[in-house]
């Protein structure tokens, strides 16, 4: 009797067990520290759960939305980009903005907004509609500088830097940096009270100024993440770079052919009068030789005397006379004296006896 009261006990706890873990999901529910909770009760908020822990709620009556605790971040994609935007300067670009929000008020999300893709969708529209409004009443050079530091790294090259008279360079100068009044910092925290100006106002667009978080979110930052022309103006803008760095390659290529030619016009002129030297001192030099050896010839016949016209004579006479050549000398011819004279002083020893 006693083992059958005991296992009536065990199926009845068994049971139990089942039961409560059945409606444990329909009674009680947990919230961790990345969540926040809103208990509905016939769909109308009745309470919000912020701190992390277990609840309960009445089964049936009631059921519980869970939403993101956590930074929610928006934007910063091609698919956020405001296009077409036109600057106070009359520059067209391309603008990617990006957003962080948070859930701070739970009940007033969920009667307000009810889910997350909602309230994504009024963070870009309040975003983006202040982000339009006020870079349309800027410059370019506000958007993107914040002081009106130096700038010292720069793929623009401007010919006042360089030396060059703008006068000339043949195609069109960029824009000297113009000076920042505001600057991207202030732009963007205009931008950022617009759109929390916004996001604070009720449903029919008056102001909430006691409830910042009007519609149950804050936003905690904005930014932009890139800036950029749309492609015609940018194209252009590369286009006129080029025709610019073009026009000053060909300046600095005109000034150096005009460096060369100068350069070779002296390079020649010296050459020219280093051979001319050169040619002159030939000259001198010749001549100075030319005279030694007239200098030289003068002295030899001053020191041979009668000898060296005797021998010139010599000369004189073996290429007058050849093997078949006749002559007839007078008693009074020079040739004939000196042929007389030289046999007269022929020695005796050389004369052959018959």
């Amino acid at each position: 009797m006693a083992i059958h009261r005991g296992r009536a006990l065990g199926a009845l706890s068994v049971a139990a067990v089942l039961v409560l873990a059945l409606l444990a999901p329909t009674v009680c529910y947990t919230v961790d520290e990345r969540e926040l909770a809103v208990v509905l009760q016939f769909g109308k908020p009745v309470v919000a759960r912020t701190e992390p822990g277990l609840y309960f709620k009445t089964p049936l009556v009631q059921e519980v939305r869970k939403l993101p605790k956590t930074l929610q971040f928006w934007g910063g994609g091609p698919a956020h980009v405001l296009p077409d935007l036109p600057t106070a300067d009359g520059k067209k670009i391309n603008v990617v903005p990006w957003a962080i929000w948070r859930i701070n008020d739970p009940i007033n999300f969920v009667q307000t907004l009810r889910e997350v893709p909602n309230a994504e969708r009024r963070v870009s529209e309040f975003v983006r509609g202040a982000m339009r409004d006020a870079i349309t009443q800027h410059d370019l050079s506000e958007l993107v500088r914040s002081t009106d530091r130096e700038l010292t790294h720069t793929f623009g090259v401007d010919p006042r830097t360089l030396g060059i008279a703008l006068d000339q360079i043949t195609q069109a100068v960029p824009e000297a940096a113009q000076n920042v009044r505001f600057g991207r910092e202030k732009i963007l925290a205009q931008i950022k009270d617009d759109a929390v100006h916004r996001l604070g106002s009720d449903l029919f667009g008056s102001a909430a100024a006691s409830k910042p978080g009007g519609r149950g979110i804050e936003l905690v930052d904005l930014g932009i993440a890139k800036v950029d022309f749309v492609p015609t103006v940018r194209q252009a803008a590369f286009d006129r770079q080029i025709a610019l760095m073009q026009s000053i390659a060909s300046l600095y290529i005109n000034e150096g052919e005009r460096a060369k030619q100068e350069i070779l016009n002296r390079t020649n002129a010296e050459v020219q009068r280093l051979e001319g030297e050169g040619q002159q001192k030939a000259t001198e030099i010749k001549g100075e030789v030319d005279a030694e050896i007239i200098r030289s010839y003068a002295r030899a016949i001053n020191e041979a005397g009668e000898f060296y016209t005797f021998v010139r004579t010599l000369e004189a006479f073996k290429k007058a006379l050849g093997g078949d050549t006749r002559m007839i000398f007078t008693t009074d011819s020079e040739f004939f004296r000196l042929l007389k004279q030289a046999s007269e002083e022929t020695p005796e020893s050389t004369r052959r006896t018959p």
